[in-house]
């Protein structure tokens, strides 16, 4: 089984994670200095719920290309 490639992986987990967010939270730390900007808290996905949408999202790409 040929695993699909990681570009293509972390693309869909953001997506995915995009789909599902309710703006309150972001993917890494990148954006925490918008709490000071708008003032509103801005929660970071932990290591493991990153690994969660990472793995939801191999899977899926497995499935679409025929490999599951």
């Amino acid at each position: 089984m040929r695993e699909p490639d990681e570009n293509l992986v972390l693309a869909r987990a953001k997506l995915n994670f995009a789909c599902k967010s309710h703006g309150e939270r972001c993917w890494d730390g990148i954006f925490s200095d918008n709490v000071k900007t708008y003032g509103r808290p801005v929660l970071v996905l932990s290591e493991n719920e990153r690994a969660e949408f990472l793995e939801q999202a191999r899977h899926e790409l497995r499935h679409e290309s025929g490999d599951a």
